[in-house]
C-alpha cells in the first residue's frame, strides 16, 4: 500500500478506525480553536488510501447533556448494531445506530460516564468485542479503566478494572502521581495471534514527544507485559506529538492510524495519519517519517 500522510485533507486529530467486512470506517476528532467543536464526522475507505467524506455521524445539538468538546469516539459492532461510545465536556456518552455512518442517537439521554466518575478525566471510550462475543469498554486520560459490558451496552458487568496501575507498577512508576511519560490518556484494545495488545499514549498531545506505548497480555484484564522501550511510534524529526492511535488489518498486515502535531511550532492543530506495523523479535514498531 502507497503511504501518502496525512490521509485526510485539514485537521483531524484521536482517529478511531472500525473495520466492518470489506470496509473500513474512520472516526476522528474535529480540530478546531480551544477544541470546543460540536459535531462528529465519519470517514469510509475500501482500502485505507481514498476517503469519501465526511459524513455526519453524531451532533451534539441533538444530545440533552453537552453541546461543546466532541473528542475521540471508540465505535464497534455488537449484535447488528453500531455503538459509539464518545466524549463531550469531558463525560463519555453513549449513542446507537444501525449503520456505521450514523446518524448516532444518544441511547440514555444522560452521560453513562460522568466527569472526573473514576478519578481520572472522563475521556477517550474504547470498544473492544473479544472473540467470545464479549464487549469491553476501556477509557480514561490519568488512569485507564477497562469493564466488561452487559448486552444493552449501557450496564457494567462487574466493577471497572484499573490497567494503568499494572503499567506503572511494570515501569517502576508511582501509579498515584500518574507520571504522563509513562501513561496519559488514548486506551486502545486489539487482539494480535490470540494475545491482547494494548495501546495508549503518553506524554501530552501538544508535547512534541507524545508518541504510542503498548503492552501485550494473555489475559484481557492483565497481568500486561510492558517491555523496558515500549516506544511504538519511532522518534521522528520531522513528525512529531505521534499519538492517540487506533489499529487495524488490511491484506494481512497491521495499520496504526495516528495524528501529529501539522504545525509544531505554531499552533496544536493535528492531522491524522497511517502507518505500516512492522515486527522485530516480536515487538511493534512503526516508522513515522512515511
Amino acid at each position: 500500500m502507497q503511504i501518502n500522510n496525512p490521509i485526510l485533507s485539514g485537521f483531524w486529530a484521536d482517529p478511531f478506525i472500525l473495520r466492518d467486512g470489506d470496509d473500513y470506517y474512520l472516526y476522528p476528532t474535529k480540530d478546531s480553536a480551544g477544541w470546543m467543536y460540536e459535531k462528529f464526522h465519519v470517514f469510509h475507505s475500501k482500502d485505507l488510501v481514498n476517503w469519501d467524506g465526511p459524513y455526519l455521524a453524531l451532533d451534539l445539538n441533538d444530545v440533552s447533556w453537552a453541546d461543546k468538546q466532541a473528542w475521540a469516539p471508540g465505535i464497534a459492532k455488537y449484535k447488528g448494531k453500531y455503538y459509539m461510545y464518545f466524549s463531550a465536556e469531558a463525560q463519555i456518552g453513549v449513542a446507537v445506530s444501525d449503520s456505521p455512518l450514523g446518524p448516532f442517537k444518544d441511547m440514555l439521554d444522560r452521560p453513562l460516564i460522568t466527569r472526573n466518575q473514576y478519578n481520572c478525566q472522563s475521556i477517550d471510550a474504547d470498544l473492544f468485542v473479544d472473540d467470545d462475543g464479549q464487549p469491553y469498554l476501556l477509557w480514561g486520560q490519568g488512569k485507564c479503566w477497562i469493564v466488561p459490558l452487559e448486552d444493552d451496552m449501557t450496564t457494567f458487568k462487574s466493577e471497572p478494572v484499573q490497567l494503568s496501575v499494572q503499567i506503572h507498577n511494570a515501569k517502576g512508576s508511582d501509579a498515584i502521581a500518574g507520571d504522563i511519560a509513562v501513561y496519559n490518556e488514548g486506551p486502545h484494545m486489539q487482539k494480535r495471534d490470540g494475545r491482547y495488545w494494548l495501546t495508549w499514549s503518553n506524554y501530552d498531545t501538544r508535547d512534541p514527544r507524545y508518541q504510542i506505548a503498548y503492552a501485550f497480555s494473555d489475559h484481557i484484564l492483565g497481568p500486561y507485559e510492558v517491555p523496558e522501550n515500549n516506544r511504538m511510534t519511532l522518534v521522528s524529526v520531522n513528525a512529531v506529538g505521534t499519538g492517540h492511535a487506533s489499529l487495524t488489518e488490511y491484506e494481512n498486515e497491521w495499520y496504526l492510524i495516528y495524528h501529529r502535531l501539522a504545525e509544531p511550532k505554531t499552533s496544536v492543530l493535528r492531522e491524522t495519519c497511517i502507518g505500516l506495523v512492522r515486527f522485530k523479535d516480536g515487538q511493534p514498531y512503526v516508522d513515522v517519517n512515511q
